[in-house]
């Protein structure tokens, strides 16, 4: 414990400045992962597939992803926390991972068949959350404790700028027939906003590591994954996978649905917009909700209201099937209460949970496990579901899909109930 104790974060709080500065590198991640993980790869795929097979193609790419995106972080997370350098322990590895995920943007950029989708996607799932999961070591490395809530709400606002940001971008590329140039976008912000994370953190990794314990491989193994067995961390884990599976459950297929079911002429366009007005909404509901859980010394009310807003607008759309466009968008924007919410006390959740600083990084690894899994699992077998129940009653897999998505989201809304430390 004296080393957990050793590395706590400073008492100083931090200025508005340097918590922007420091989420800047989140704003370049959702810059990328939101407008290609729910519009951009699906688009490229349905360019290529036959319709009744879209539904599978596109589990079986962002499923491959997924995997890599599950691994790769708990992995480099505990290399980074015994990484010693004079530049600290995270910047490096988000420096270099970032750098390298540039060639799997130009894969898929140049991309025209599937083999060569899935590929360059698998690249970049590689490599950038290599670089994602090194910077979520940052956060507690560097932040004081009761800056965690702050923080968070930091975060989840630069999830929503970001993603909006990116969203409209490829808006703007689709609208004028230069969907490709979409990807150089992405390299450009991501290596930006890398920059000004970089100089805001400095003084991580200078604190001296405790000593390397040597275990049996079972033994370390088991050390290893300890932070999943039990306790409030291990219920934070369990409870955002569980919504994050129902947010990608719903979000993988929006393009199709409102395609195939809402009928509109340009479903890429559409979906972006749409996701803007989720995002329009969330951005000061994430703001709000950081702030006031930190001022109210509560995280879970947030996380219960998040559910239930998200599992309402799921409900609607299966219900009744909308087709009335400003009924729709009404529906993104109570979407984005929900969303907004959710991200608000996430970090925050994690941070306040932590079993051990010393492996911070390790540990934010397997918290990120909880978003990354889904992205493995769900559209593993949801796109294949979506094929064949369309096929049994036109639109029939839409409903099925996004009632598991109700089920999943109230399952991690529930369950947060559990985690006894944090109110």
């Amino acid at each position: 414990m004296s080393s957990a104790v050793a590395l706590a974060p400073g008492t100083a709080r931090f200025g508005n400045l340097r918590h922007t500065a420091l989420s800047a590198f989140w704003f370049g991640n959702f810059f990328l992962w939101q407008p290609l993980t729910t519009v951009v790869i699906q688009n490229q795929i349905d360019a290529v597939v036959p319709k009744a097979n879209q539904g599978t193609a596109i589990g079986l790419a962002v499923s491959i992803g997924g995997l890599f995106a599950m691994t790769i972080p708990p992995i480099v997370g505990a290399i980074s926390d015994r990484l010693n350098t004079p530049f600290g322990r995270r910047r490096p590895i988000m420096v270099g991972a970032t750098l390298l995920t540039l060639p799997g943007l130009l894969v898929l950029a140049t991309a025209s068949t599937y083999p060569q989708i899935v590929i360059g996607y698998a690249w970049v799932q590689f490599f950038f959350n290599a670089a994602g999961a090194a910077f979520a070591g940052i956060i507690p490395d560097v932040v004081p404790a009761q800056d965690f809530g702050r923080a968070s709400g930091f975060l989840a606002t630069m999830v929503q700028l970001g993603s909006g940001a990116g969203l409209f971008a490829n808006t703007i590329f689709t609208g004028t027939h230069l969907d490709r140039w979409i990807y150089l976008a992405f390299a450009v912000v991501m290596v930006l906003t890398l920059i000004p994370t970089s100089l805001a953190a400095s003084g991580e990794g200078s604190q001296p590591l405790p000593p390397r314990v040597h275990r049996p491989p079972r033994a370390a193994i088991h050390e290893f994954f300890r932070p999943m067995l039990g306790g409030d961390f291990a219920w934070v884990i369990f409870t955002r996978f569980f919504v994050s599976a129902g947010i990608t459950a719903v979000a993988y297929y929006l393009n199709n649905f409102f395609r195939d079911v809402v009928g509109v002429s340009d479903p890429g366009q559409f979906t972006s917009v749409w996701f803007l007005v989720v995002l329009l909404v969330a951005i000061p509901f994430g703001l709000a909700g950081g702030y006031f859980s930190d001022r109210l010394h509560k995280r879970k009310v947030f996380v219960f209201a998040s559910g239930g807003f998200q599992a309402l607008v799921a409900l609607i759309f299966i219900a009744f099937f909308p087709k009335a466009i400003p009924i729709v968008f009404v529906l993104g924007a109570a979407y984005g209460i929900g969303y907004g919410l959710y991200y608000a006390v996430d970090w925050a959740l994690a941070c306040d949970t932590l079993p051990d600083r010393a492996s911070s990084a390790k540990d934010m690894g397997l918290f990120h496990i909880a978003l990354t899994l889904p992205q493995f699992v769900v559209p593993f077998f949801a796109g294949p579901a979506l094929d064949h129940f369309n096929a049994v009653s036109p639109n029939l897999g839409y409903r099925v899909v996004f009632a598991s998505a109700i089920v999943l989201l109230a399952i991690g809304t529930v369950f947060v109930s559990r985690i006894r430390s944090v109110g």
